[in-house]
């Protein structure tokens, strides 16, 4: 095997570490609002310290990327996380839950952009696969870890959960020393100045904001995810553990989904992806908000609805680097990271809302009008260069 090769496992394993850390809150939404008494606004507030804590760190992590590379943020910010967000469970108050968050969030944030770059510099030949690769163990993340937490939680209490942190933590240092990605990925040509952020997005600076506000639309049901099946199942008396059984298979389509992203998918269709697959997202949430909807079928549903709606998410991440070459990191952010935040605000104030009338299933049906607005702004994108496809795929098919 590669050295290459080896770095690109090491991190992909990290990326799943990573995202577990980030879904340890995943089973435990209706449990912490019952603990914290949270109300309609309190809810929508934690909530959205959640989406956006990760997600505006990553536009800046980066921005400073690159203009700055900073290797070492492979291994501190992921640390960071996994030491923060399993701090969820003990919050004596809504204000430490906050923090925890806030803090957990800012460095699972700061490990994407640099991440997701290092992933597909270190086999240019294959950016796509190696992008999806990496996306698939993030996915993988999210799947095992309402697994790992809704088991604690149900064998030992809400607060046992922080047992996850030193795991997780020696796990990343561990697999950064076994794959320390090579420095040269990291040198910048000390003889031309760090680009504006002007010049990294090639004055297409709406375009970027378009993308970003199309995208966003694209991942409110990813998002509102997690938080419906938690409240939906916690009102039907689930434990926390069947409840994190119930989202991995959400997760784990999507993990499917991507890896079938990383060894199937050619170049030069990421947009038409980006059009189809909010469409047909849209008849999987008038059944989801089905008021009768028992739960084998929601279960069920949630097989297509993970790969049609996340496994396919590489495309866009794909999309964003062809369209802006020059500002890798700032296309992660934007695909990665922003985008997701974005996603997160728009379902928190839905979620929030149709909880506190205890109706969350109703939610799925206020997501159908994002997924419409999604594919109709993605229809209007750029093509990519045509060159530039043929090229790309050629290079993966070699």
């Amino acid at each position: 095997m590669s050295y290459a090769y080896r770095c690109l496992i090491c991190l992909t394993l990290t990326h799943i570490i990573v995202d577990a850390s980030a879904i340890v809150v995943g089973p435990l939404w209706g449990e912490l609002e019952r603990v914290h008494s949270l109300s309609e606004n309190a809810l929508f507030l934690v909530l959205t310290i959640h989406a956006l804590a990760s997600s505006l760190a990553q536009p800046v992590f980066g921005y400073i990327r690159d203009r700055y590379p900073i290797p070492s943020i492979l291994w501190i910010g992921p640390v960071l996380g996994a030491i923060m967000m399993p701090l969820v469970g003990p919050a004596p108050n809504v204000a430490v839950l906050c923090v925890a968050l806030l803090l957990g969030g800012v460095g699972i944030g700061s490990f994407h952009p640099e991440a997701a770059v290092v992933a597909g510099a270190l086999i240019p030949e294959r950016r796509t696969r190696s992008l999806s690769l990496f996306m698939f163990g993030g996915a993988m993340g999210l799947a095992l870890g309402p697994i790992a937490c809704g088991a604690i939680v149900t064998t030992w209490g809400l607060k046992s959960v922080w047992i996850l942190a030193p795991l997780y933590a020696g796990l990343i240092l561990i697999l950064h020393y076994v794959g320390k990605p090579p420095a040269k990925l990291f040198e910048r040509d000390k003889t031309q100045k760090p680009q504006s952020l002007y010049h990294m997005l090639e004055g297409k600076i709406p375009l970027a904001l378009f993308l970003f506000m199309v995208c966003s639309l694209r991942l409110v049901p990813n998002m509102a995810m997690d938080k419906l099946i938690s409240f939906i199942l916690k009102d039907q008396n689930v434990s926390a553990f069947q409840i994190g059984l119930v989202q991995s298979v959400f997760l784990f389509s999507a993990s499917v989904g991507m890896l079938l992203m990383a060894f199937r998918f050619k170049s030069g269709h990421e947009k038409a992806f980006m059009i189809a697959c909010p469409l047909l997202g849209i008849p999987l949430m008038l059944v989801l908000g089905w008021d009768g909807c028992p739960t084998w079928l929601m279960t069920l549903l949630l097989v297509p609805s993970g790969l049609v709606l996340w496994g396919t998410s590489p495309a866009m991440v794909s999309y964003s680097h062809q369209l802006f070459p020059k500002g890798g990191g700032v296309a992660s952010a934007i695909t990665m990271g922003m985008a997701w935040g974005g996603g997160g605000m728009i379902q928190a104030k839905i979620t929030s809302h149709f909880v506190s009338l205890g109706t969350p299933h109703l939610a799925f049906y206020a997501i159908i009008p994002c997924l419409l607005l999604a594919a109709v702004g993605a229809s209007v994108l750029p093509a990519l260069s045509t060159e530039s496809n043929q090229q790309n795929d050629a290079l993966e098919t070699a």
